[in-house]
């Protein structure tokens, strides 16, 4: 087979698997209408066997009262002569009205039966429409699977020396920069702080035997300090490998990490695991996806200037699946086009492609001005 018709093959197979992930989008959208519908007719439902039962009390209260009015006119029916023209007529006409409300309300008791029996039938048919989208959801996934499983395949046999040489050179320097990041995160944080310990420490040394009330408040500072300077270097540790990723797992370390960016951000980020939570034999891909949650969400508290974003984790047979989407002000993809020369913009989604390729995975990056970014990551996996 020629270069041409393995460029052709390659188009083929990537527009397919764009269509179906449009089409596995569309579903999650019909799903989610679904749900949202679900809870509607929920709501109208209970109000409207409220209005029911308040519907059949008042008909009964009605008919106790025609009961009454009925035993009243046989009472002045039996003692003609001693009511007046007036009492006779009203109570006729209060029995007539009686009788009337009465027939409205058994009515309106059909009507809202009626009304109850068809949003009841519409709820559960809403509930076949979701039931129906996850199966549907499910199937994508597994064709997702197989086909970006051949997709991969075919990508590995078509990659040569240059471009693997390429990737080594960019994962050293992405390395180097990481640990010049550590080392500089230490120096102005950690370092710098553990001099102004030794500092008080000095200064509480001279303070003791002088003015101990002062010496005291030294010793306060200096446990400050010393406790902000633990809280750095934990933070580092955790920045350099979250250890709850081995105590919990991959989806309650995404949960918690979501949770606590929502709340240092401001950010109200949804988080969503689709499919049974698997542990995940290779630990490089739990922390390859946490790394990528984490560097997405940095970047869209920094770029995105959006309110809201979405997480979600997709376990299928074969694959994890993750996408990170934001309604923000999104960027032109184009710009993330970097020239093997060219040391400029876009490092942090190229360091994460490159990382995720190491594994045999695939990530796609999706913005437009104005419109939000997406991030997909799909990562074979094995079953711990």
């Amino acid at each position: 087979m020629d270069s041409f018709d393995i460029t052709r093959l390659k188009r083929i197979v990537k527009n397919t698997l764009n269509m179906i992930d449009k089409s596995r989008e569309a579903i999650y959208d019909i799903a989610e209408g679904a749900r949202r519908e679900c809870s509607r007719l929920e709501d109208e439902l209970k109000q409207l066997k409220i209005e029911v039962e308040r519907i059949i009390i008042q008909g009964e209260e009605l008919e106790q009262q025609l009961k009454k009015s009925r035993m009243k006119l046989a009472l002045i029916s039996k003692n003609f002569d001693k009511y007046g023209q007036d009492d006779i007529r009203l109570a006729y006409e209060s029995a007539d009205k009686i009788r009337i409300e009465l027939a409205v309300n058994r009515e309106r008791e059909k009507f809202t039966i009626v009304r109850r029996n068809d949003l009841e039938r519409r709820l559960k048919e809403t509930y076949g429409t979701v039931k129906r989208a996850e199966e549907l959801v499910n199937q994508v996934g597994t064709v997702m699977d197989y086909l970006s499983g051949d997709l991969s395949n075919l990508d590995i046999q078509l990659e040569d020396a240059e471009k693997r040489k390429y990737l080594a050179v960019r994962i050293i320097k992405a390395q180097e920069e990481e640990r010049s990041r550590v080392a500089r995160e230490i120096h102005d944080g950690p370092a710098q702080m553990m001099s102004n310990v030794v500092l008080k420490a000095e200064i509480c040394e001279k303070l003791i035997d002088v003015d101990l009330e002062k010496a005291r408040a030294e010793l306060n500072n200096l446990k400050k300090a010393v406790r902000n300077s633990l809280m750095d270097v934990r933070r580092i540790i955790y920045d350099l490998k979250p250890m709850s990723l081995e105590d919990l797992g991959l989806i309650p370390t995404l949960q918690k990490y979501v949770e606590k960016f929502s709340s240092e951000s401001g950010i109200d980020v949804k988080f969503y695991c689709m499919g049974k939570d698997k542990a995940i034999n290779d630990k490089n891909i739990n922390l390859t996806i946490f790394r990528v949650v984490q560097e997405s969400l940095n970047n869209i508290r920094k770029h995105s200037y959006t309110k809201t974003a979405d997480v979600r984790v997709e376990f299928t047979p074969k694959n994890i699946a993750v996408r990170i989407s934001d309604k923000g002000k999104g960027f032109d993809t184009n710009l993330l086009k970097v020239e093997k020369d060219d040391d400029s913009g876009g490092f942090g989604i190229f360091s994460m492609k490159e990382r995720i390729e190491l594994l045999n995975g695939t990530m796609e990056v999706n913005s437009k001005l104005g419109k939000g970014t997406v991030i997909k990551v799909i990562l074979p996996y094995t079953e711990g």
